[in-house]
């Protein structure tokens, strides 16, 4: 203790030549940074510090480049008679900080054999060369914490003070003799320690910029992709089965980005492929190439930057690299991405950003699309169903009353079978989704045709409709309201009268069936609002959900109900006609 505060006497009343201490070790630094700024300077080295997943190109690359920094400091220490003044533990430490655990273990492997080889004295040899070790071992244990830009000064300050702290105790560890070694940490250990621990934090900040490009890059990359995939996820909606579309979709992407040529697949081949001349030659390969079944296999973007020999892509291999992006599907890969890049020393991450970036929102738009086909298949079976759906108590009560009609009216029992025969073969037999007004009206008539000849005398039907209805609605959408009117429209006298009204309004048209009834429970009109089961009772409760699913769900069905009667609104609108003539293909 006494012969440290002798040492820091020293320092500061200048017999040592502190001056001399702080301008040689300004410059070291000031020649750090430099370099620093040198390295960033080169594109090559920037993209290597870049990436994510380095290449083993790009690992050698940069465990050369900070064995050199490591190497400058050897060279560029201060002579103080004992164990040199160096800035080793900046370069050693920054490549573990910088480049990882791989590029920190190796740059500090070059740079402890040119300090076990040229150290001077000699017999300090071993504990620079296992110190340099250690500088880089820790840096690279800490890339995690200070990766990406995101320092925090005072926590790398503290670690670079430990960092020389054992510095010091290799000194004194492997020097020998043991007094030699003690005068030498005395001599040089406050001047090591603060030099290098500010030197590193003035080194380190001069990477600042190139994250900050990272990020500015990124954000621009996003923009880009975002920009892409506004022009590209339309041609998604029919999935990547549709040829037509997969080619003007890789069309589209080779006119606005970078890339050499664009493939898309799905498992089995390729279904869409389009070239830049420079890649004209990538056509004579065939099958799926090797990256992207391997990418489908791995649910991961994946990169080949080279083929065996054999292969019928070598000779495109030679000039361009490959990246394969999978559409993934419910964590299954259906298809992917294929672009040809080509060759650099280091493939920026970008590239492969923007790759990801695409496909993941273009499997989400595949998988909406399917959701869509699948729902629209949905509503298809439900239709092909209500369609199906014939009451087994009309068609015995209609062929009941028929028979009764044949003894003393045959002509009209004819007349029936064939107005019988015209409702079935619309219920059967009509694909359309969406039908003229007055085809539905037609099929209603001829449903009140059979239940007036049932019903005689006590069944009285109005209808009040315009000249022309020039208007497409749901197919069956009337029929089951009409026969919920007829079934329970009986009045005080035993009458069933129903009155069907069509209003031609502004945005389409309003129809309105009513009856004398008792009314519909309450109950049923709270579950019908509530969209809950009403039992029984599913006509109703179908056409309101159909309605509200084609036109909004303020246009279900608008029902009046009292003790006197029910009446039962439904709207019709105009503006659906784009959707009426698409589902008029189903």
């Amino acid at each position: 203790m006494v012969k440290l505060e002798i040492l820091i006497k020293k320092v500061w009343t200048g017999d040592m030549d502190t001056s001399e201490i702080l301008y040689k070790s300004v410059l070291n630094i000031a020649l750090l940074v430099l370099m620093a700024n040198l390295m960033l300077k080169s594109r090559i080295v920037r993209d290597s510090l870049l990436q994510e997943k380095r290449s083993l190109k790009s690992q050698v690359l940069l465990s050369a480049v900070f064995g050199g920094l490591v190497i400058l400091s050897t060279c560029t220490a201060m002579d103080t008679g004992y164990y040199n003044i160096n800035t080793r533990v900046i370069g050693a430490m920054a490549a573990g900080l910088l480049g990882g655990p791989v590029v920190g273990l190796y740059a500090s492997l070059i740079g402890a054999v040119y300090a076990y080889v040229f150290s001077s004295p000699q017999v300090f040899a071993m504990a620079a060369a296992f110190s340099t070790m250690m500088f880089g071992l820790l840096g690279g244990g800490f890339y995690p914490y200070f990766q990406r830009g995101k320092w925090k000064y005072m926590d790398l300050f503290l670690l670079t003070c430990f960092a020389e702290v054992c510095d010091m105790v290799c000194l004194l560890r492997f020097a020998a003799p043991v007094q030699m070694a003690l005068n030498s940490v005395f001599e040089i250990s406050v001047p090591m320690i603060l030099i290098n621990s500010v030197g590193i934090l003035i080194f380190i900040s001069s990477f600042d910029t190139v994250f900050m490009f990272q990020d500015i890059e990124s954000s621009r990359q996003l923009q880009r992709a975002s920009e892409l995939a506004g022009r590209c996820l339309p041609l998604f909606h029919e999935g990547i089965g549709n040829r037509e579309n997969m080619q003007r979709l890789s069309e589209t992407m080779l006119s606005e980005t970078d890339w050499a040529g664009v493939m898309i697949t799905d498992r089995q081949e390729i279904i869409a492929d389009s070239q830049k001349e420079a890649a004209e030659s990538a056509r004579f390969g065939t099958g799926i190439p090797d990256v992207g079944k391997k990418a489908m296999q791995s649910g991961e973007v994946e990169v080949m930057y080279k083929v065996p020999v054999a292969s019928p892509w070598y000779e495109v291999m030679k000039d361009y690299s490959l990246v394969a992006a999978p559409f993934v599907i419910r964590n299954r890969a259906i298809g992917c991405l294929i672009v040809w890049v080509k060759k650099k020393w280091v493939l920026q991450q970008s590239e492969l950003k923007i790759l990801q970036h695409l496909t993941t929102l273009s499997s989400y738009q595949i998988a909406l699309a399917e959701l869509e086909q699948q729902s629209a298949m949905r509503q298809k079976a439900e239709f092909k169903a209500l369609q199906f759906q014939v009451n087994p108590h009309f068609l015995f009560n209609a062929l009941n009353t028929i028979s009764c009609v044949c003894r003393e009216e045959p002509e009209r029992a004819r007349e029936l079978l064939v107005t019988l025969a015209s409702y079935f073969r619309y219920n059967l037999n009509y694909d359309a989704y969406m039908v003229p007004l007055e085809e539905e009206l037609e099929h209603v008539q001829d449903y009140l045709e059979i239940e007036k000849a049932r019903f005689e005398e006590n069944l009285a039907v109005t209808f009040d409709v315009p000249d022309c209805m020039d208007i497409e609605i749901p197919t069956l959408i009337l029929q089951p309201i009409v026969e919920n009117a007829v079934r329970y429209g009986i009045n005080h006298a035993g009458k069933r009268i129903v009155e069907i009204c069509v209003q031609e309004e502004t945005d389409g048209f309003l129809v309105r069936i009513c009856d004398e009834g008792k009314g519909i429970p309450e109950e049923i009109l709270q579950k019908l609002a509530n969209d809950e089961p009403i039992g029984t009772s599913i006509g109703l409760s179908n056409v309101h959900k159909r309605m509200k699913s084609l036109y909004g769900e303020e246009n279900g069905l608008h029902i009046k109900s009292s003790l006197q009667g029910t009446c039962v609104g439904m709207h019709f609108l105009n503006q659906r006609g784009g959707e009426a003539d698409e589902n008029r293909g189903h």
